[in-house]
């Protein structure tokens, strides 16, 4: 738990920002798996949403990979380049009254999520925004029973917009994210499975018993 929390108040202060673009730019991959880790979702879903919500190309190697202190407010999207900077943007939008602002590797909306967040800071951190982003997926999934659903509804309860929106995670899986994809997600820290039609997902690993199908969930994503 110390070391955790000590991970968490780093990352929020861009303590790591510091050590180069290289460094910062796995932070939202390493989020991902830790909250894939701690509550089962599947981690392919998890890094195809951290992609498309927060993706941009890093000009030190041409790859495109998400961004921990991203900032989105009035369909205006800005890369930060540590947490400090993206922190005290977002304290002058609320300063002047804006509450619609998306923040952190999954891009949370404050003004529909940050009373879950003690303070800007934690909502930045790229492990809590990651966690809590894996649990509202969660609860979507109970609520849809489908994970494509789930996923679509992350970004709008409007069909068109969600089927767009898993059309996009299809493609940013397919183009940057299959080739790494783990065999095996790592094991959860805590036994706290998601019921599934094609079986657990959960502290067993990731949705692996498709059933009579194999059809992944989501495209490539699994």
């Amino acid at each position: 738990m110390l070391l955790s929390a000590l991970f968490t108040f780093l990352a929020a202060h861009g303590v790591f920002a510091g050590r180069g673009a290289a460094t910062t730019s796995t932070l939202c991959e390493a989020a991902a798996q830790y909250a894939a880790a701690e509550t089962g979702v599947p981690l392919s879903i998890l890094r195809a949403v951290t992609l498309a919500e927060t993706g941009r190309t890093n000009r030190q190697n041409n790859r495109f990979t998400a961004w921990p202190w991203a900032v989105q407010s009035g369909n205006k999207g800005d890369w930060f380049a540590d947490a400090p900077s993206a922190i005290s943007y977002v304290n002058g939008l609320i300063e002047q009254g804006t509450r619609n602002i998306d923040v952190g590797c999954f891009q949370l909306n404050l003004h529909w999520h940050g009373k879950a967040f003690p303070n800007i800071e934690t909502m930045f951190s790229p492990r809590e925004n990651a966690l809590y982003a894996a649990q509202f997926l969660q609860r979507l999934y109970t609520e849809t029973g489908d994970w494509r659903q789930a996923v679509g509804h992350y970004h709008s309860r409007k069909a068109p917009r969600a089927q767009a929106y898993v059309s996009r995670l299809e493609t940013l899986f397919e183009t940057h994210l299959a080739a790494s994809q783990p065999a095996r997600h790592p094991p959860a820290r805590k036994a706290n499975p998601v019921p599934s039609r094609y079986g657990l997902v959960g502290a067993r690993g990731p949705l692996i018993n498709m059933g009579r199908t194999s059809r992944p969930v989501i495209g490539g994503l699994q």
